[in-house]
């Protein structure tokens, strides 16, 4: 009867480097599906904070804007031999720093809508109770620069109320932004250059605002790797002003 001989040998190095480009293998599928995780999370994520991003700021927008040229009182735009009820002092009409006769609607251009708003009823816009009654919305390009000149953080969206805390950040990472003006017939209103600003006579017509703006997220937040693009999403509003 022959002897049956055991093979008693250790793991050969071949038996070792098959063994170890297995569990490398195994390894690396494992580390790419964890990151593709991440990755999908962080970027689902930074899009849930872009669109609450989005909506909150065309909620207050849309609010505020509504009530523009408001005047319970029917005495604060009326024309006086004066020349009508006075701003406040810090009013950013046109970047002139002073007071100026009240306007339902001071400036109006793709970028910028300042309006009053007597919320009160006093009959003015130029003490301390008149809270949130001089408000300007101005969206920033890459420029990183208002319409004044003042240095901001770019494709951001800032509100100034005239409270004498200048302009505040209220959204960040906004990719485009723009107000369309309409009048009582659906005619868009178009300004003049270079900054496409209506002049007071069109002003005066405005009845109806679109707002577009279009974010994206912040890339750099969200885990993703550097070749990827941001996600980016649209929102169009349109606003009626019930007091032009």
């Amino acid at each position: 009867m022959k002897k049956i001989i055991k093979n008693e040998r250790g793991a050969t190095l071949i038996d070792l480097l098959i063994s170890t480009a297995i569990m490398l293998s195994v390894t690396g599928s494992f580390y790419n599906l964890l990151l593709s995780f991440y990755e999908n999370y962080g970027l689902q994520e930074a899009i849930a904070e872009m669109q609450q991003q989005a909506r909150v700021a065309d909620d207050l927008i849309s609010r505020e804007i509504r009530q523009g040229g408001y005047d319970p009182t029917g005495t604060l735009f009326i024309k006086q031999p004066n020349g009508g009820k006075l701003t406040k002092e810090y009013s950013n009409n046109h970047c002139a720093q002073g007071s100026h006769p009240a306007e339902r609607i001071f400036e109006a251009t793709p970028i910028l809508f300042h309006y009053l708003a007597d919320l009160n009823g006093n009959g003015m816009v130029n003490n301390d109770n008149d809270v949130d009654e001089d408000v300007r919305y101005e969206w920033i390009d890459a420029a990183g620069k208002d319409s004044c000149g003042n240095k901001r953080k770019s494709f951001a969206l800032y509100r100034d109320s005239g409270s004498g805390g200048g302009a505040q950040e209220i959204a960040l990472n906004i990719e485009e932004f723009r107000f369309g003006y309409f009048d009582e017939d659906g005619n868009e209103l178009i300004g003049h250059a270079p900054d496409k600003a209506l002049d007071q006579e069109q002003r005066n017509r405005i009845r109806r605002v679109v707002l577009t703006l279009i974010v994206k997220t912040d890339r750099k937040d969200s885990g993703a790797r550097p070749n990827q693009r941001a996600e980016v999403r649209q929102r169009m509003t349109e606003v009626s002003l019930p007091n032009m």
